[in-house]
């Protein structure tokens, strides 16, 4: 995939950490009430063995927060099934970069062959 047409696209964060409670800037509160919830992200750059994402809600981004690593970030909308990463870590205020482990390198395809098919 062209980096132009990784600039096109859309993956879906799914957690069942923190939520922001508002888009405002200024103090913040995080609420946890464990319900599994998602957001709609675009790409910021590939680098390595990461994938940064976009979680600005001034460009129609969310993303993870605390409580979300380990999650699944998904090619496409919210019925797509193809996981593309995972959730490592952000930004202390959960909405400017969505940090994410690649799963399409070789080391993160060779530890995943060993429990699952991959495509």
């Amino acid at each position: 995939m062209s980096k132009r047409e990784l600039s096109q696209q859309t993956f879906t964060a799914v957690g069942y950490g923190n939520a922001r409670d508002t888009k405002k800037t200024g103090p913040h509160a995080f609420t946890y009430d464990g319900a599994r919830r998602y957001a709609m992200q675009t790409s910021q750059s590939l680098q390595g063995a990461w994938f940064k994402l976009s979680m600005n809600p001034s460009t129609g981004n969310a993303g993870a927060c605390f409580g979300d690593s380990g999650g699944p970030h998904f090619l496409g909308g919210t019925q797509s099934n193809l996981i593309v990463s995972i959730t490592v870590t952000g930004d202390s205020v959960c909405r400017s970069t969505d940090k994410t482990y690649r799963l399409d390198t070789p080391s993160a395809r060779e530890f995943l062959g060993d429990f699952v098919a991959l495509p």
